[in-house]
């Protein structure tokens, strides 16, 4: 037996990858719960995908990235940027050798993190595992994206028993899958929304009745995008009391669009994009949600709100099958009729507003880090969290 004091282990280090607002809202949590570990250390990773949002979006949930990248360039394509991304991400993992990477969702930040660290020979975890369209096409590429991030993935963090069945379907083993619950219901019990708005101009949006409208995904522009304009005209003017906010998307196309179809419209307030408190406040106020966004389908049911989805398809079929949510695509009839009942009849907006949330009770966070903590911490005896729903 050799004598001498037992080296000492490193402590293993979780490379967290973001890239834009909905990634870091969405990471914020797992980030605070591994800082707070003492078996794992953290680094964040911002790969400046949504280089304009994400300065704010760090500001919002109060954290910093450790390294900055800053990749995004003027009209980048999808493949440009995975590209820049794969190439950088690979410099990182070299100089910082994390023992895991985590990534989240479906954006390309997502898809360049998980390659670059398969080819490093870094697990990764994928946090929002499981979420399936079923249509490369819709929504465009981030189908594509988390299908390839699924393949690299050794934790496979899946939100909901849909997406954990999903990923069963594609023969992911059982053992890989991790039923947490969803971060985004993290991120909303966590963040406060008790300070004043800092967009002034939501303190002039009268009492009444609101509906928040958002809209900007790339398979709904054009004439899609003009339908969606034509039916929010058309519910203010059946709705006498009802105030439309309506932040507009940084896109040139989709601003464009909503100024040009609603920009003198009564009672429709078009506004810069909000800071997340402010969304949450709004959101919390507001009676009924129209939009194509992902993280609404999330968010609407987290605080008990009642929303229509402006797209054909979902890949977040849970919050239509508890009843807090209607998809209706873009046909400005439908839109109309099915916010019109919600609005108009109180049986039918207090069944939706009245479910319990398919997306978890706000401890996805808590039990990511354990997981982690016990895969890579060999002494570690820690007990994991199970979800049950």
């Amino acid at each position: 037996m050799r004598g001498g004091a037992p080296a000492v282990r490193a402590t293993p280090n979780v490379a967290v990858i973001v890239g834009t607002r909905p990634e870091v809202i969405k990471m914020a949590p797992v980030v605070r719960a591994l800082r707070a570990s003492t078996s794992v250390t953290c680094t964040v990773v911002s790969t400046g995908q949504h280089r304009d949002l994400l300065v704010r979006a760090f500001e919002d949930v109060g954290l910093v990235p450790d390294i900055e990248l800053s990749l995004m360039t003027e009209n980048q394509s999808p493949s440009a940027f995975v590209a820049r991304c794969i190439t950088a991400l690979d410099d990182v993992f070299a100089q910082n050798k994390p023992q895991a990477v985590l990534v989240q969702g479906d954006t390309s930040s997502a898809c360049a993190g998980a390659m670059a660290a398969t080819w490093r020979s870094i697990p990764v975890g994928h946090v929002e595992a499981g979420l399936r369209s079923f249509n490369f096409q819709e929504p465009f590429p981030e189908e594509f994206h988390r299908r390839v991030v699924g393949v690299a993935a050794q934790w496979h963090f899946a939100p909901t028993p849909e997406s954990r069945d999903n990923l069963l379907r594609e023969g992911v083993p059982m053992h890989r899958i991790f039923m947490t619950g969803n971060t985004i219901v993290d991120a909303v019990k966590q963040m406060d929304v008790s300070r004043p708005f800092e967009n002034r101009l939501l303190d002039a949006v009268p009492e009444g009745r609101l509906a928040l409208v958002t809209a900007h995904r790339r398979e709904n522009q054009g004439e899609s995008m003009r339908d969606i304009a034509r039916a929010v005209k058309r519910l203010v003017a059946a709705v006498a009391d009802l105030q439309v906010v309506l932040p507009l998307h940084p896109n040139p196309n989709v601003r464009g669009l909503f100024q040009q179809e609603l920009g003198d419209t009564p009672r429709v307030h078009l506004l810069e994009p909000l800071s997340y408190p402010d969304l949450l406040k709004v959101l919390h106020k507001s009676t009924i949600i129209l939009s194509d966004s992902g993280g609404l389908q999330e968010e609407a049911p987290s605080v008990g709100r009642p929303i229509l989805i402006l797209r054909e398809r979902t890949e977040r079929p849970e919050v239509v099958q508890v009843g807090a949510g209607i998809l209706v695509g873009t046909d400005p009839d439908l839109i109309v009729k099915e916010a019109l009942s919600i609005l108009c009849d109180p049986v039918v907006y207090e069944r939706m507003v009245t479910v319990p949330n398919p997306f978890g009770d706000g401890k996805a966070s808590a039990r990511i880090t354990e997981i982690l903590e016990s895969s890579l911490c060999e002494e570690a005896d820690l007990p994991v969290m199970s979800m049950v729903l």
